[in-house]
């Protein structure tokens, strides 16, 4: 069984809180998280939180969850994130967007539900996927500020899309 380090993008107080528009990222991306980790535990997997709840910048935020998963020994460290910019579905970031099993498998797996797959990119610039000496994998579920995701997301529910996620990352 392997051991996962998940992290809730941004924060959800101080600096960072991420994307906002019918929903905040950072409240989501916890919710999300917090049913990933009871599905993945379900399955036998050890998983370790990486979230950062209040940060002064978005530097220390980045810094901090970036040393805690690097000190975790995990197998695999997760970020999960909600996308702005009035667009539509779901995408994954890998170091030089390296197409692996399990950020191909959450896209596929997302746009089952119905989500529009933006598929697998370069995450290589992004601090967690450069910085993270472990296999790292940037999901973004769907756009905050788009009312198609936003009812797509609604309609489902955090469990729905949480079990999506879980399948497409134990690919």
């Amino acid at each position: 069984m392997a051991k996962i380090c998940l992290n809730a993008g941004h924060t959800i107080a101080g600096e960072g809180t991420g994307a906002v528009g019918f929903m905040i990222e950072g409240v989501e991306a916890r919710k999300v998280v917090g049913a990933v980790k009871r599905y993945l535990e379900l399955k036998g997997h050890t998983v370790i939180l990486d979230n950062v709840d209040y940060a002064r910048s978005q530097g220390a935020y980045l810094h901090e969850v970036v040393e805690h998963a690097n000190a975790s020994n995990a197998d695999l460290f997760v970020s999960i994130h909600f996308n702005a910019g009035k667009g539509l579905g779901s995408e994954c970031f890998t170091w030089k967007g390296k197409k692996t099993a399990k950020a191909v498998g959450v896209c596929d797996e997302l746009s089952k539900l119905g989500f529009v797959n933006r598929g697998v990119k370069d995450g290589s610039k992004l601090y967690v996927i450069k910085k993270t000496k472990i296999p790292a994998l940037l999901i973004e579920v769907c756009f905050v500020d788009s009312r198609g995701d936003y009812d797509l997301y609604k309609k489902l529910g955090v469990n729905i899309v949480s079990q999506a996620i879980t399948r497409g990352i134990l690919k």
